[in-house]
């Protein structure tokens, strides 16, 4: 759909936007790792606040994953710690996912987080104005995931 991509060239002229990806190939958490890697800094990832697409546990019951799940997990797996209260197992299956529609991922200082939204809301997006994460120190896990 034209709207999810119509916002990234905008997205992209803004000052206050530190970091800017589309997620493809590498998933969520791929991408996150290459945010992390390339500021030398370490994310807590919120589970409850992906937005994630209807009808999932069907897929995730059945174990239709694409292969790339299970190649992006290997590589870069060890680099991800969980919560003890999030589903590792669904986790596993969907943040190194390769399937997607043109998404991004932002990064904004925690000052510009109502900036961020309004310009999101305006486009439409209030569903992904939600932050999903922040940027932390660098730890022991590049990526952390709570609940």
């Amino acid at each position: 759909r034209e709207q999810l991509n119509s916002i990234g060239t905008l997205l992209g002229k803004q000052k206050f936007i530190t970091a800017l990806t589309d997620v493809n190939g590498y998933g969520l958490a791929g991408h996150l790792l290459e945010m992390c890697e390339g500021a030398n800094l370490s994310a807590a990832l919120y589970w409850n606040k992906i937005p994630f697409c209807t009808d999932l546990s069907y897929y995730l019951k059945n174990r239709i994953l694409p292969d790339a799940t299970f190649r992006n997990w290997n590589s870069y797996g060890s680099k991800i710690g969980f919560d003890k209260s999030v589903p590792v197992m669904d986790a596993f299956n969907l943040l190194p996912d390769p399937q997607t529609s043109g998404g991004l991922l932002i990064t904004v200082n925690e000052s510009h987080v109502a900036e961020l939204q309004i310009l999101l809301k305006a486009y439409g997006m209030e569903k992904f104005a939600e932050p999903i994460g922040r940027m932390d120190e660098k730890a022991e896990k590049a990526i952390f995931v709570y609940p």
